[in-house]
């Protein structure tokens, strides 16, 4: 009896000792072991900024969804797996354990999976059971399931007798204007991060910070709510505003497929900003790929990424140049000739479309001389024009800060004889869109350049608002400058070359212009295709719109007709007409600002 005894008080202080150790000095690892089978890391996502219009119209904005995934564990979990299956065949568990093993019970588990899945997912059964198969963790079986799809399948998977797979939320980010401003916004990647457009270019202040929660499941992988651990709240990004008016945008967007369906024209583009803020107003271009077009690298926005010869809207950087610097007045007269003309030292050619015989400088511009321009060029020499297009902005950025856009081209070194006779008129010169629009706008300015501005502000989750202030760049000329030259552009409207691009009761100011197109590949320009553009601003006494309108290679009945007054002009009209009214409207409205938790 005492050998018993001490028997058994040996066996049960091993045992005391054993659970001790357990207990104790075991606890942390095996607590570690039993999360990572049945603990979760729950990432609660945080909503990115939407992208809005001025007034506030949705372009971009993150939509609650789900994904769905399997859990290996739980999948693999034999006791559950068993207990399901039974019920999916209307019999006893202990009745499936003595027809099937462990491993042929989990088998014939997953083929159900399989079968129930391939009904609502757009994949083979065959490749669905080797995913819930498969020794990963984890693994995503769908994405950005929608709200409502997501309880059907929710309902489905209990009456199925599914276990093993989850639903959890995630972000989906939704474009509604897609098809209209797709290469403004940009996009996002898989992460949800800007790639490129407003969504790169805002991408600090739109992103937001992701919360988080840690659960637990229990052996039938339902969530055990007693082991929910601390919830750290998502912080939601700021929405960001454009200058952009859609209503306005919509209107122009259709002036621009209009042009260019009915002038069978391999682009178009028209740019509308405010001169006094730089703020640009609409912008639209032809052809208009969506976001919805497999090859990305191929997308062009026409209005900051293309470049091209300006023609005679370029005159007036040489006629700034010009009168700033005492090298002309506006009443001097200047010899034009009788449409040709040679010089006699350089061996240059240049012709007018008409015998223009002694212009003033005013007249210059008005009848868009060649013959005239290249005869004050000389005046001003090549550091000053230089010095001059540089003020302007052309050469550089704008500053806009989307991705892609291009500097264009000035040829800063050693002028060929060509040069000094072709850049005064707008050769041997690239330009982007926004850049002429910009450097009309400054001449509408008095003079000032103003940096463009796309932001109008950016409201912060708390309702804080930072609204994006006008930047002015530099003086481009004196004011004085600044005004012959508005009066100049208004004679043009009014009596020269661009007379289609009147309106009744407004004050309108532009210039035309009509470019040989060159064709880079066959370097070369090509005969009977032409760029046509105008440009200018309205109302002259205070200027509100600046616009430009470019058409590439345009189609007419005759060659004669393919001319910027003819083609461009008459396009300029309108959009500057819609634009008047919009803004008429516009800076009479108060301007909307979303409340917080205001949702798409």
């Amino acid at each position: 009896m005492l050998l018993l005894l001490f028997a058994l008080l040996a066996g049960f202080s091993l045992v005391t000792w054993r659970l001790a150790f357990v207990q104790i000095k075991e606890a942390p690892r095996l607590t570690a072991l039993a999360a990572k089978k049945y603990q979760r890391h729950i990432v609660l996502p945080a909503h990115r900024g939407a992208i809005k219009d001025f007034n506030g119209e949705y372009l971009a904005h993150d939509e609650d969804v789900s994904e769905l995934y399997t859990d290996r564990t739980h999948l693999r979990e034999i006791i559950t797996v068993r207990h399901h299956l039974a019920a999916v065949r209307g019999m006893r568990a202990v009745d499936l354990r003595a027809q099937l093993s462990e491993t042929e019970t989990i088998a014939a588990y997953h083929d159900h999976v399989a079968k129930v899945l391939a009904g609502i997912l757009p994949l083979p059964e065959k490749e669905i059971r080797q995913q819930i198969a498969s020794d990963t963790p984890e693994i995503v079986l769908a994405k950005q399931i929608e709200e409502d799809q997501a309880k059907l399948w929710d309902i489905l998977f209990k009456a199925e007798h599914i276990v093993g797979l989850h639903l959890r939320p995630t972000i989906a980010r939704r474009f509604p204007a897609r098809d209209r401003l797709s290469l403004v916004l940009g996009d996002t990647d898989t992460s949800n991060k800007g790639r490129w457009g407003v969504e790169r270019l805002k991408d600090r202040e739109l992103t937001g910070i992701p919360g988080e929660q840690y659960i637990e499941r229990d052996k039938s992988g339902h969530e055990l709510p007693a082991y929910r651990g601390l919830v750290v709240e998502p912080k939601h990004g700021s929405d960001v505003h454009l200058t952009i008016d859609m209503q306005l945008q919509d209107n122009v967007e259709a002036i621009c497929e209009r042009a260019w369906k009915a002038n069978k024209a391999r682009r178009v583009v028209i740019v509308v900003t405010e001169p006094a803020t730089g703020t640009i107003l609409a912008m639209a271009a032809r052809p208009h790929l969506d976001a919805n077009s497999p090859d990305v690298s191929t997308w062009t926005n026409h209005v900051i990424a293309d470049p091209y010869e300006p023609g005679s809207i370029f005159k007036v950087v040489t006629l700034a140049a010009a009168l700033d610097n005492n090298k002309v007045t506006p009443n001097d007269k200047i010899d034009c000739g009788n449409m040709f003309y040679e010089d006699p030292v350089r061996k240059v050619k240049l012709s007018d479309d008409e015998p223009l015989g002694m212009q003033t400088v005013k007249g210059v511009l008005v009848h868009s001389s060649n013959i005239g321009m290249y005869k004050i060029s000389k005046r001003v020499g090549q550091d000053m024009m230089l010095d001059y297009a540089s003020r302007f902005g052309f050469g550089s950025v704008t500053g806009l800060g989307l991705l892609g856009e291009k500097a264009g081209y000035l040829n800063t070194g050693k002028w060929s004889n060509t040069t000094y006779s072709r850049m005064p008129i707008g050769y041997e010169v690239s330009v982007t869109p926004l850049q002429m629009c910009l450097a009309y706008g400054a001449i509408a300015n008095g003079g000032v350049l103003m940096k463009p501005r796309l932001i109008d502000r950016v409201v912060k989750p708390n309702g804080d608002v930072e609204m994006t202030a006008p930047q002015p760049v530099w003086q481009v000329c004196t004011a004085k400058t600044a005004a012959s030259l508005r009066d100049f552009l208004e004679g043009v409207v009014l009596e020269g070359t661009g007379s289609r691009a009147a309106l009744p009761d407004v004050r309108v100011a532009g210039k035309t212009g009509t470019t040989r197109r060159y064709d880079p590949e066959k370097r070369r320009y090509i005969e009977g295709s032409y760029l046509t553009s105008f440009v200018g601003f309205a109302p002259v006494e205070k200027p509100q719109v600046a616009c430009l309108v470019m058409l590439d290679d345009p189609k007419a009945e005759s060659e004669k007709m393919i001319r910027g007054g003819r083609v461009a002009a008459p396009i300029f009209a309108e959009v500057v007409h819609e634009t008047l009214d919009h803004l008429a409207i516009r800076h009479e409205r108060p301007i909307k600002v979303a409340a917080k938790g205001d949702a798409p």
